[in-house]
């Protein structure tokens, strides 16, 4: 809604192609470094910054890392929270604050493997609340004298933010790849996937704009109404993202 539905569905495939780029680069990076420097341990991000920037360079990553890994998870409790709010009707601090005891057990596995069927269960569950959303969105569709613009230059620079952030996993390319049993075709799998993820999340997008027109919200489930659909669609979407937390304190 922000650019447009036609320059929002080309930024967000354009600035997804960049970040696909630039995380394919990492592990490129850090397998020329290896090579370079065969007795240096670079299995994170910390070590490839001490390996071309010293002591400092490890200190700046590791700073800008944990930032943005805390930001992408407090954004998800916030998420969390208002969903669960509008179902519930209870203060949005009390139910972040009852998140937080799951979280701090499940933050204590300390390999990525020990968490794949945490992972598949939140995939799951985001998979089947994003379908139901898209089967709203057409179910709640009417006719209106919104006009769906095509093009909002204004917003340009919004959709592109977002779009960033909906890629936070670049963070984790690092524990992702050596987490692989087939690290060669770690490239290829990811490519193929975040493809997919990128048109689904265009399509996503518009769909929620040409139905709701100027009054879709930032969280498109703030749109649903009231009944037991959409608090199951709202209800999977906290477990995906809740099931997710974890993952992001890899890096």
């Amino acid at each position: 809604m922000k650019a447009g539905w036609l320059l929002g569905f080309v930024a967000l495939l354009s600035v997804s192609a960049l970040n696909v780029y630039a995380m394919l680069r990492l592990p490129a990076v850090q397998k020329a470094l290896q090579n370079r420097y065969p007795r240096e341990n670079l299995s994170s991000y910390g070590d490839v910054g001490r390996c071309v920037l010293g002591t400092k360079g490890e200190a700046v990553v590791k700073v800008c890392l944990g930032i943005s890994q805390a930001c992408f998870g407090t954004a998800y409790i916030i998420f969390i929270a208002a969903n669960v709010s509008s179902i519930i009707d209870h203060s949005r601090l009390l139910i972040c604050l009852a998140c937080i005891p799951g979280l701090v057990l499940l933050v204590q596995f300390r390999e990525m493997k020990s968490l794949s069927p945490f992972s598949l269960l939140a995939n799951t569950a985001n998979f089947a609340a994003l379908c139901s959303v898209l089967f709203q969105d057409y179910e709640s569709y009417e006719p209106h004298n919104d006009t769906i613009l095509k093009v909002r230059w204004s917003g340009l620079w919004y959709v592109m933010a977002v779009t960033v952030y909906s890629m936070e996993g670049v963070g984790l390319i690092l524990s992702l790849k050596a987490s692989g049993q087939n690290q060669a075709q770690f490239p290829t799998l990811f490519l193929g996937s975040i493809t997919v993820i990128s048109i689904f999340m265009a399509i996503f997008g518009a769909a929620g704009y040409i139905a709701f027109g100027n009054q879709t919200k930032e969280a498109i489930t703030l749109n649903m109404p009231q009944n037991w659909t959409a608090a199951f669609v709202k209800l999977a979407l906290c477990l995906g993202l809740y099931l997710t937390f974890p993952i992001m304190m890899f890096p």
